[in-house]
């Protein structure tokens, strides 16, 4: 029955997030005359469809995980690049609707715009979450203490509120764990509220070493407590307005920085999830029944789609947009070639992170962890 949570939950919130991506695609495309041969949510040979009377197909693919607008006179799905032997077979009124043969700013309209309604699309629901409903938020009280950790030795308890660590203010969950994680060694000082008196005391975080599989390991800091629920808070039309600009900065931040960090070596790649980490997030989600929190996951990802597709690389909506600008600014074609090597070079670069984070994603389930350390030898 798991697994039926899983991957109905992860199948549903994924296209939601591509048809909202290739959606803006496809109205942008077709606000500058460009004819749309193909609407796909999946990828991979076509499971079902029908043609409309524009002649383009809508379809879903085999495989679920993305989605594509395939443009009159596109080379791939990706329509980075023209087919040039389809273009020269084309008639003069089917040329004027080729993607390949619209100008640079068309060209950079088109691929923003599906980032662009990425980000419409978390903004609308944000705004409408927190003035009808409430947005969820992760208050810093504990929850629950597991049994034998520095937490339950402090006699620290569930329903205890954090409001302090080192002079620290917390006002949500998150920052605690961040503090937590910093390196300081040695205890920490903690403020706690309970029945309305604060209280101070030490704890020294524990440290837990996990094992990767190519041997190295990976040292986290914990105090072995879990939050409560989460807390939706409503706002008036104005506050939900500014709320839902203000959240989507914050998390274009966030993934900013966690890039930067990453690159720079702060931040470690099992931090990364792919598909099955996805998966198991909505699948989580959708066991505890709120719907709410599952709109809110699909926020998450419109944004994170939204951002990685500007990265100036050619495969992704942002390498068109840097293509079509140096060829603006040039004046002259860049070398059909020298994109192919690229857009190659690219791909593999890609599909090689999305495998990592895939196995990374794989390995993190317990089951899976036991056995292939079984059969190298090794233990945790």
């Amino acid at each position: 029955m798991d697994i039926f949570y899983y991957l109905v939950s992860f199948f549903l919130i994924i296209n939601v997030v591509v048809f909202v991506h290739e959606y803006g695609h496809f109205l942008a495309a077709k606000k500058v005359g460009v004819k749309i041969t193909k609407f796909s949510i999946g990828i991979g040979p076509e499971v079902c469809g029908l043609t409309d009377r524009h002649g383009t197909r809508w379809c879903f693919s085999l495989l679920p995980i993305g989605g594509f607008v395939m443009m009159l006179g596109d080379e791939d799905m990706s329509s980075a690049t023209g087919d040039e032997e389809v273009l020269k077979k084309l008639t003069e009124e089917e040329k004027q609707q080729a993607f390949a043969n619209k100008s640079n700013w068309e060209k950079m309209f088109v691929a923003f715009s599906g980032p662009l309604f990425n980000y419409i699309y978390a903004f609308l629901v944000i705004f409408l979450m927190c003035f009808f409903y409430g947005l969820p938020s992760s208050p810093p009280t504990v929850g629950d203490v597991l049994k034998g950790s520095p937490a339950e030795k402090v006699q620290l308890r569930p329903g205890d509120r954090i409001v302090l660590i080192d002079g620290q203010q917390m006002e949500k969950f998150q920052d605690i764990v961040r503090k937590i994680q910093e390196p300081k060694e040695g205890p920490l000082t903690f403020v706690i509220e309970r029945d309305n008196a604060q209280k101070e005391i030490l704890i020294v975080p524990e440290i837990r070493e996990t094992k990767q599989l190519v041997g190295s390991s990976r040292k986290i800091k914990q105090i072995g407590i879990k939050p409560s629920g989460p807390v939706f808070t409503k706002k008036g039309l104005v506050d939900s307005f500014l709320q839902a600009g203000v959240q989507c900065v914050n998390a274009s931040l966030d993934m900013c920085r966690f890039f930067s960090q990453l690159f720079s070596g702060r931040r470690h790649l099992d931090d990364f999830g792919g598909f099955v980490r996805i998966a198991e997030i909505a699948g989580d989600l959708s066991k505890t029944g709120s719907l709410a929190l599952l709109i809110m996951f699909t926020v998450s990802l419109s944004l994170n789609l939204g951002l990685i597709n500007l990265f100036p690389l050619p495969v992704l909506d942002g390498g068109t947009i840097l293509i079509s600008l140096i060829e603006q600014l040039s004046g002259k074609k860049l070398n059909k070639r020298l994109q192919e090597y690229i857009m190659t070079v690219c791909t593999i670069l890609l599909v090689s992170l999305m495998l990592l984070t895939t196995v990374n994603d794989v390995l993190r389930l317990e089951p899976v962890r036991n056995v292939v350390f079984s059969i190298m030898g090794r233990t945790e």
